[in-house]
């Protein structure tokens, strides 16, 4: 794998950019700045063209978060600000396509939305799922929803709910394989000292029909952790999860019978030490899971590769060229 600039998408010196989310075919790309979600579509000349149709929120709010659902439930884009979720489905019509805004899920105005993703879907593998969403407060708070309708996506009803009131949760992911669905959270801890985080593993029970807190599986020791991300499991024994914190860490781990988490192969999962000492902010594994791409403080996207140690194979600065 070889990162190449295909364009430059120019922005307004005076939007920020929150966040940038792409489709489940890599085809549609959402990117969310200031008040404005704008849709990219890569067309078949291999270029990104702007859509004429854009999502845009209360003129108060600023978008935070965006994040695309699995394209069996059509075009849908779940869009949150600080405090509310709102679902989004894309309409084609002979002349031009539209967004509507199917449905509102909202906290109270002191708790504030940190992360929001929709699950995965394996239906074509044998394993029919229904649309969900996970997202995760400052306070604490682990909520996950269920669609009644998936063709309305209008009425959402809340499946789970865990509260950890001493921490504030910062990020999730979902991971679902034939024998277990889990979400991983991370954390924030601060106190007058430092600041430290951990990652908190939550798995679906077909016991008790319920998500339940499994336990606390890494922790960081020089910041908060920003992101998660489960690599795609192809068919291995066991589950690999990036974390990017203060550096960047991956670990692997296995559900024994008892239903108990297990780290495994810790000796070459260690990251090169002299190419990780800068902040990680965004991590995004390759199809199989066997490279990894961060973003972090000094302004570098690295892809990184396991050759008996995680180290950096490339690395290019913001404008495409090589670092």
């Amino acid at each position: 794998m070889m990162l190449n600039r295909k364009k430059i998408l120019s922005y307004d010196s005076g939007l920020c950019i929150k966040d940038v989310a792409l489709n489940w075919h890599g085809t549609k790309m959402a990117v969310s700045s200031n008040n404005v979600v704008e849709i990219w579509t890569y067309d078949h000349n291999k270029e990104w063209i702007k859509e004429s149709s854009v999502i845009e929120s209360d003129k108060i709010e600023i978008i935070q978060h965006l994040s695309w659902a699995h394209p069996e439930f059509g075009q849908v884009l779940c869009v949150a600000t600080l405090n509310t979720i709102t679902i989004w489905e894309y309409s084609s019509a002979e002349d031009a396509g539209q967004w509507s805004s199917k449905g509102t899920i909202s906290e109270p105005r002191h708790l504030v939305i940190n992360d929001v993703k929709f699950s995965p879907s394996y239906s074509g593998m044998g394993q029919s799922r229904a649309l969900d969403l996970a997202y995760c407060t400052d306070s604490g708070q682990l909520k996950v929803l269920r669609c009644k309708d998936s063709h309305l996506l209008k009425d959402w009803e809340t499946i789970s709910e865990l509260s950890y009131h001493k921490d504030a949760f910062t990020c999730l992911a979902w991971h679902i394989s034939n024998n277990t669905s889990m979400i991983a959270v991370g954390t924030i801890e601060s106190s007058a000292k430092d600041t430290r985080g951990e990652v908190r593993l939550f798995e679906y029970s077909e016991v008790k029909h319920e998500w339940v807190y499994k336990e606390v599986i890494a922790k960081t020791f020089n910041g908060k952790v920003h992101d998660v991300a489960f690599a795609p499991n192809p068919g291995r024994s066991f589950h690999t999860l990036a974390i990017a914190s203060g550096d960047l860490q991956i670990i692997d781990f296995k559900i024994t019978e008892n239903r108990r988490v297990k780290l495994v192969r810790q000796d070459q999962n260690k990251v090169v030490e002299d190419q990780n000492k800068v902040e990680v902010w965004k991590l995004s594994w390759s199809t199989l899971g066997t490279t990894l791409c961060t973003t972090g403080d000094d302004g570098l996207v690295k892809l990184w590769k396991n050759n008996s140690r995680w180290q950096c194979t490339e690395a290019i600065k913001w404008n495409g060229t090589p670092a």
